[in-house]
Protein backbone atom coordinates (compact mmCIF):
# COMPACT_ATOMS: atom_id res chain seq x y z
CA UNK A 1 0.00 0.00 0.00
CA UNK A 2 3.10 2.66 0.39
CA UNK A 3 3.07 2.66 -3.32
CA UNK A 4 0.05 4.51 -3.27
CA UNK A 5 1.78 7.10 -1.70
CA UNK A 6 3.09 10.24 -3.54
CA UNK A 7 6.13 10.34 -1.88
CA UNK A 8 9.59 8.42 -1.32
CA UNK A 9 10.52 9.02 1.84
CA UNK A 10 13.17 7.31 4.43
CA UNK A 11 11.18 6.34 8.11
CA UNK A 12 11.77 2.66 7.67
CA UNK A 13 -5.89 -23.75 33.39
CA UNK A 14 -6.33 -20.60 35.51
CA UNK A 15 -5.58 -22.23 38.90
CA UNK A 16 -6.74 -19.58 41.89
CA UNK A 17 -6.30 -19.89 45.04
CA UNK A 18 -9.74 -19.25 46.77
CA UNK A 19 -8.63 -18.45 49.96
CA UNK A 20 -10.31 -14.93 50.32
CA UNK A 21 -13.66 -16.28 48.99
CA UNK A 22 -16.27 -15.51 51.34
CA UNK A 23 -20.09 -16.49 51.13
CA UNK A 24 -22.27 -13.73 51.34
CA UNK A 25 -22.96 -12.84 55.29
CA UNK A 26 -25.27 -9.98 55.65
CA UNK A 27 -27.53 -8.74 53.08
CA UNK A 28 -26.55 -5.67 51.02
CA UNK A 29 -28.71 -2.72 50.64
CA UNK A 30 -31.03 -2.48 47.33
CA UNK A 31 -30.29 1.31 46.95
CA UNK A 32 -26.26 0.43 46.43
CA UNK A 33 -27.26 -2.60 44.27
CA UNK A 34 -29.30 -0.74 42.06
CA UNK A 35 -27.02 1.98 41.60
CA UNK A 36 -24.66 -0.28 40.56
CA UNK A 37 -26.80 -2.67 38.13
CA UNK A 38 -27.46 0.81 36.39
CA UNK A 39 -23.91 1.87 36.18
CA UNK A 40 -23.20 -1.25 34.50
CA UNK A 41 -25.90 -1.09 32.54
CA UNK A 42 -25.05 2.24 31.16
CA UNK A 43 -21.45 1.33 30.51
CA UNK A 44 -22.81 -2.42 28.52
CA UNK A 45 -24.89 0.21 26.45
CA UNK A 46 -22.53 2.39 25.75
CA UNK A 47 -20.32 -0.60 24.81
CA UNK A 48 -23.12 -1.91 22.00
CA UNK A 49 -23.11 1.85 21.11
CA UNK A 50 -19.30 1.22 19.96
CA UNK A 51 -19.46 -2.34 18.44
CA UNK A 52 -22.63 -2.58 16.79
CA UNK A 53 -23.94 -5.28 14.51
CA UNK A 54 -22.33 -6.54 11.47
CA UNK A 55 -23.65 -9.01 9.61
CA UNK A 56 -22.54 -10.06 6.57
CA UNK A 57 -23.23 -12.14 3.56
CA UNK A 58 -19.66 -13.08 2.24
CA UNK A 59 -16.05 -12.73 3.83
CA UNK A 60 -15.17 -10.99 0.50
CA UNK A 61 -17.96 -7.90 2.01
CA UNK A 62 -15.33 -7.82 4.51
CA UNK A 63 -12.31 -5.59 5.48
CA UNK A 64 -9.40 -6.55 3.26
CA UNK A 65 -5.86 -5.38 4.76
CA UNK A 66 -4.62 -5.82 0.79
CA UNK A 67 -7.35 -3.36 -0.83
CA UNK A 68 -7.07 -0.54 1.78
CA UNK A 69 -4.67 2.33 1.19
CA UNK A 70 -2.70 4.48 3.47
CA UNK A 71 -1.59 7.77 2.67
CA UNK A 72 0.81 10.33 4.49
CA UNK A 73 -1.24 13.58 5.49
CA UNK A 74 1.43 16.73 4.80
CA UNK A 75 4.09 14.41 3.78
CA UNK A 76 8.22 16.08 4.19
CA UNK A 77 11.46 14.60 3.45
CA UNK A 78 12.60 14.62 6.79
CA UNK A 79 10.76 15.39 10.42
CA UNK A 80 12.13 16.72 13.88
CA UNK A 81 11.90 14.89 16.79
CA UNK A 82 8.49 16.05 18.60
CA UNK A 83 6.81 16.15 15.40
CA UNK A 84 3.29 14.63 14.66
CA UNK A 85 3.39 12.38 11.96
CA UNK A 86 -0.30 11.91 10.25
CA UNK A 87 -1.74 9.12 8.14
CA UNK A 88 -4.81 8.73 6.03
CA UNK A 89 -6.50 5.14 6.10
CA UNK A 90 -9.32 4.05 3.93
CA UNK A 91 -10.31 0.71 4.76
CA UNK A 92 -11.47 -1.08 1.14
CA UNK A 93 -13.55 -4.67 1.31
CA UNK A 94 -12.01 -7.80 -0.66
CA UNK A 95 -14.09 -6.59 -3.82
CA UNK A 96 -12.33 -3.12 -3.48
CA UNK A 97 -15.02 -1.36 -2.71
CA UNK A 98 -15.02 1.23 -0.08
CA UNK A 99 -16.31 0.51 3.55
CA UNK A 100 -18.81 2.77 4.62
CA UNK A 101 -18.39 2.25 8.76
CA UNK A 102 -15.60 1.73 11.11
CA UNK A 103 -15.50 -0.44 13.71
CA UNK A 104 -11.98 -2.38 12.36
CA UNK A 105 -9.17 -3.50 14.92
CA UNK A 106 -6.11 -1.66 14.10
CA UNK A 107 -2.96 -2.12 15.57
CA UNK A 108 -0.27 0.80 14.88
CA UNK A 109 2.95 0.59 16.13
CA UNK A 110 6.51 2.89 15.98
CA UNK A 111 9.65 1.48 16.72
CA UNK A 112 13.44 2.06 16.42
CA UNK A 113 15.16 -1.24 15.96
CA UNK A 114 18.58 0.62 16.93
CA UNK A 115 17.35 2.12 20.28
CA UNK A 116 15.12 -1.30 21.31
CA UNK A 117 12.17 1.21 21.87
CA UNK A 118 8.54 1.18 20.47
CA UNK A 119 5.29 3.36 20.97
CA UNK A 120 2.02 2.82 19.97
CA UNK A 121 0.23 5.40 17.55
CA UNK A 122 -3.37 6.69 18.09
CA UNK A 123 -6.42 5.36 15.98
CA UNK A 124 -9.07 7.33 15.21
CA UNK A 125 -12.24 6.10 13.85
CA UNK A 126 -14.87 8.44 11.61
CA UNK A 127 -17.21 5.57 11.39
CA UNK A 128 -17.52 6.16 7.99
CA UNK A 129 -14.15 3.58 6.54
CA UNK A 130 -11.85 6.01 6.96
CA UNK A 131 -9.66 6.45 9.66
CA UNK A 132 -6.72 8.90 11.09
CA UNK A 133 -3.57 7.55 12.68
CA UNK A 134 -1.20 9.99 14.19
CA UNK A 135 2.45 8.96 15.63
CA UNK A 136 4.42 11.02 17.57
CA UNK A 137 8.42 11.10 16.88
CA UNK A 138 10.03 10.44 19.60
CA UNK A 139 13.52 9.82 18.78
CA UNK A 140 16.11 11.11 16.14
CA UNK A 141 17.15 8.54 13.38
CA UNK A 142 15.23 5.94 11.57
CA UNK A 143 12.33 4.56 12.85
CA UNK A 144 10.00 1.97 11.34
CA UNK A 145 5.78 2.26 11.35
CA UNK A 146 3.45 -0.41 10.98
CA UNK A 147 -0.46 -0.40 10.73
CA UNK A 148 -2.03 -4.06 11.01
CA UNK A 149 -5.32 -5.11 10.60
CA UNK A 150 -6.14 -7.58 13.44
CA UNK A 151 -9.98 -8.07 13.08
CA UNK A 152 -12.08 -6.83 10.49
CA UNK A 153 -14.90 -4.93 12.18
CA UNK A 154 -17.68 -7.82 11.09
CA UNK A 155 -15.03 -10.02 13.23
CA UNK A 156 -15.05 -7.73 16.36
CA UNK A 157 -18.63 -7.51 15.77
CA UNK A 158 -18.81 -11.24 16.07
CA UNK A 159 -16.86 -11.70 18.74
CA UNK A 160 -18.40 -9.10 21.27
CA UNK A 161 -21.98 -11.06 20.13
CA UNK A 162 -20.78 -14.08 21.47
CA UNK A 163 -18.80 -12.91 24.39
CA UNK A 164 -22.24 -11.51 25.79
CA UNK A 165 -24.29 -14.85 24.39
CA UNK A 166 -23.49 -17.23 27.38
CA UNK A 167 -20.58 -17.88 30.03
CA UNK A 168 -20.55 -21.80 29.38
CA UNK A 169 -17.61 -21.37 27.59
CA UNK A 170 -15.25 -21.49 30.59
CA UNK A 171 -15.59 -24.55 33.22
CA UNK A 172 -15.20 -24.26 36.25
CA UNK A 173 -14.58 -26.76 39.21
CA UNK A 174 -14.77 -25.79 42.41
CA UNK A 175 -11.95 -27.53 45.37
CA UNK A 176 -13.99 -28.20 48.47
CA UNK A 177 -11.81 -29.54 51.49
CA UNK A 178 -12.56 -30.48 54.65
CA UNK A 179 -10.50 -32.26 56.75
CA UNK A 180 -8.91 -35.20 54.63
CA UNK A 181 -11.93 -35.73 52.07
CA UNK A 182 -12.08 -33.42 49.07
CA UNK A 183 -14.94 -32.56 46.55
CA UNK A 184 -15.06 -30.95 43.37
CA UNK A 185 -18.43 -29.52 42.36
CA UNK A 186 -19.56 -27.75 39.52
CA UNK A 187 -19.43 -23.45 39.59
CA UNK A 188 -19.40 -20.34 37.39
CA UNK A 189 -20.93 -16.89 37.40
CA UNK A 190 -24.58 -18.25 36.52
CA UNK A 191 -25.26 -22.10 36.53
CA UNK A 192 -28.32 -23.85 35.53
CA UNK A 193 -29.10 -25.82 38.78
CA UNK A 194 -31.96 -26.77 41.20
CA UNK A 195 -29.22 -27.54 43.77
CA UNK A 196 -28.26 -25.89 46.85
CA UNK A 197 -25.75 -22.83 45.78
CA UNK A 198 -22.94 -21.42 47.59
CA UNK A 199 -23.04 -17.49 46.63
CA UNK A 200 -19.28 -15.71 47.03
CA UNK A 201 -20.36 -12.15 46.83
CA UNK A 202 -17.78 -9.45 45.76
CA UNK A 203 -19.07 -6.71 47.97
CA UNK A 204 -17.26 -3.89 45.69
CA UNK A 205 -18.62 -4.45 42.39
CA UNK A 206 -21.49 -6.61 43.59
CA UNK A 207 -20.87 -9.61 41.64
CA UNK A 208 -21.76 -13.13 42.75
CA UNK A 209 -19.71 -16.10 41.63
CA UNK A 210 -21.64 -19.56 42.53
CA UNK A 211 -20.83 -23.01 43.68
CA UNK A 212 -23.05 -26.07 44.09
CA UNK A 213 -22.66 -27.08 47.55
CA UNK A 214 -21.52 -30.04 48.49
CA UNK A 215 -22.79 -32.40 50.68
CA UNK A 216 -21.89 -32.38 54.28
CA UNK A 217 -19.31 -29.37 53.43
CA UNK A 218 -20.04 -25.73 54.61
CA UNK A 219 -19.47 -22.67 51.41
CA UNK A 220 -16.67 -21.76 53.74
CA UNK A 221 -15.00 -25.25 52.75
CA UNK A 222 -13.64 -24.04 49.29
CA UNK A 223 -10.00 -23.28 48.72
CA UNK A 224 -8.94 -23.94 44.95
CA UNK A 225 -10.78 -22.94 41.55
CA UNK A 226 -9.47 -24.90 38.24
CA UNK A 227 -11.02 -24.27 34.70
CA UNK A 228 -10.67 -25.76 31.24
CA UNK A 229 -12.15 -24.06 27.86
CA UNK A 230 -15.46 -26.25 26.73
CA UNK A 231 -16.29 -27.06 23.24
CA UNK A 232 -18.79 -24.79 22.36
CA UNK A 233 -18.49 -21.76 20.28
CA UNK A 234 -21.47 -18.55 19.26
CA UNK A 235 -19.44 -17.78 16.20
CA UNK A 236 -20.94 -19.55 12.60
CA UNK A 237 -18.46 -21.16 10.07
CA UNK A 238 -18.39 -17.86 8.45
CA UNK A 239 -17.71 -15.81 11.27
CA UNK A 240 -14.98 -18.44 12.04
CA UNK A 241 -13.32 -17.69 9.16
CA UNK A 242 -12.37 -14.01 9.49
CA UNK A 243 -9.92 -15.13 12.18
CA UNK A 244 -7.97 -17.50 10.19
CA UNK A 245 -4.33 -16.35 9.78
CA UNK A 246 -3.42 -15.11 7.01
CA UNK A 247 0.65 -14.71 5.26
CA UNK A 248 1.69 -11.49 6.93
CA UNK A 249 1.02 -9.70 4.14
CA UNK A 250 -2.30 -9.88 4.16
CA UNK A 251 -2.83 -8.49 7.56
CA UNK A 252 -0.40 -5.78 7.02
CA UNK A 253 -1.80 -2.63 5.86
CA UNK A 254 0.88 -0.58 6.40
CA UNK A 255 4.72 -0.63 7.02
CA UNK A 256 7.16 2.04 5.91
CA UNK A 257 10.21 4.33 7.81
CA UNK A 258 10.31 7.81 8.33
CA UNK A 259 13.48 9.81 9.22
CA UNK A 260 13.46 11.90 11.89
CA UNK A 261 16.13 14.32 13.02
CA UNK A 262 16.66 16.93 16.16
Amino acid sequence: LWSALNLSISIHYWNNSAKSLCPKTSPIPLKSLTETELRIKEIIEKLDQQIPPRPFTHVNTTTSATHSTATILNPQDTYCRGDQLDILLEVRDHLGHRKQYGGDFLRARMSSPALMAGASGKVTDFNNGTFLVSFTLFWEGQISLSLLLIHPSEGASALWRARNQGYDKIIFKGKFVNGTSHVFTECGLTLNSSAELCEYLDNRDQEAFYCVKPQHMPCEALTHMTSRNSEVSYLTDKEKSLFHRMACGETSIAGNQVQSGS
